[in-house]
C-alpha cells in the first residue's frame, strides 16, 4: 500500500531513537484492516463464497485481473444506490446487545440481530481493534458491519473521518480487488450516532451480471481515538438491508462514556 500517494495520509515526522517509525505502525494498521475486510468479503459466514459460484463477483486470476461489465471512471458520481423495492431478506424477530467484553474494550455497544453473528474481536500489536457482525451461514447474501477503533497516534494521518472514510474505501478495493469505485451522491454526507456526528462516503463497485457493491464508510474523532464503521449490501437488496438491518443498528449505538 503506497502511503505517498494517498493525499489523506500525512508525512509524519521522524521517530526518536527507540521508537517504532511512524510510517511503519502505520503499515501494520493496514495490514490487519486489509485482512480482515477480505475474510470478511470472502468468507465470513460462507456467504460471500455462494455468490462466486454464482457469478456475481468475476472468477480470480492468479496473474491478471478479469474485467468487470460495465464499468465506468472510477471518478464519475452516480446518484444513489441501484437498489430496487425487494423482500428478499428476513425480518429480524429482535435485536441483542454486543457482549460486553467487546462494549468494554471498544468504549461502545451496538445492537445486532439475534441470530447474526459476534466474530472475535481482534486487537494488533500497535492497538487497532477491529469487530465484525455477520448474518448466519444460511443467509447466501453479503453482508457483514466492521467496527473499527483506532490508536490515538492515528490523529496524525488522518486531517478528518472523510480523509479516514477515503482512505478505507481505497483499502477495501484494493484487498477485495474491486474496482471503479463510483461515488454516490444522493446519500448523507454526515450521520448523528451515539451523540457524535459522523463522516459517511458511500460508493458503488459494479460487479458482474450487472450486479454492483454498494459500501457505506462512517468515521468519527471521540476521544483521542478514531472510530470508523464499514457496512456493505448487494445493490439490488441494500435498500432492505438498511430497513431491516444496518439503520437498526446504526440507531442503537451509544458511547460508554
Amino acid at each position: 500500500m503506497m502511503l505517498a500517494s494517498n493525499p489523506a495520509v500525512q508525512t509524519p515526522n521522524a521517530a526518536l531513537p527507540g521508537q517504532a517509525r511512524p510510517e511503519k505502525r502505520f503499515a501494520r494498521w493496514l495490514t490487519v484492516i486489509a485482512v480482515l475486510l477480505l475474510s470478511c468479503l470472502l468468507g465470513v459466514g460462507a456467504t460471500v463464497g455462494l455468490l462466486w459460484a454464482d457469478g456475481y463477483f468475476a472468477p480470480r486470476a492468479p496473474v491478471r485481473s478479469v474485467p468487470l461489465p460495465s464499468q465506468t471512471p472510477a471518478a464519475t458520481p452516480v446518484t444513489g444506490s441501484q437498489s430496487s423495492s425487494t423482500d428478499i431478506l428476513p425480518t429480524p424477530s429482535s435485536f441483542k446487545p454486543l457482549s460486553t467484553a467487546s462494549s468494554q474494550s471498544l468504549g461502545l455497544t451496538i445492537n445486532l440481530p439475534q441470530d447474526w453473528v459476534e466474530g472475535q474481536l481482534n486487537t494488533s500489536s500497535s492497538g487497532l481493534k477491529t469487530l465484525a457482525l455477520t448474518p448466519p451461514q444460511s443467509l447466501s447474501i453479503p453482508l457483514t458491519l466492521l467496527i473499527a477503533q483506532f490508536p490515538s497516534d492515528a490523529n496524525q494521518f488522518f486531517s478528518s473521518g472523510h480523509d479516514l472514510d477515503q482512505f478505507l474505501i481505497q483499502d477495501f478495493a484494493q484487498a477485495n480487488s474491486l474496482s471503479n469505485p463510483q461515488t454516490l451522491t444522493n446519500t448523507p454526507k454526515t450521520r448523528t450516532l451515539g451523540g457524535q456526528t459522523w463522516s459517511e462516503d458511500d460508493v458503488s463497485f459494479p460487479l458482474n451480471n450487472n450486479q454492483s457493491l454498494h459500501l457505506v464508510t462512517l468515521s468519527v474523532l471521540y476521544k483521542q481515538h478514531y472510530y470508523s464503521l464499514e457496512f456493505y449490501a448487494s445493490g439490488d437488496v441494500f435498500d432492505e438491508a438498511m430497513q431491516k438491518y444496518y439503520n437498526p443498528m446504526l440507531d442503537s449505538l451509544h458511547f460508554l462514556s
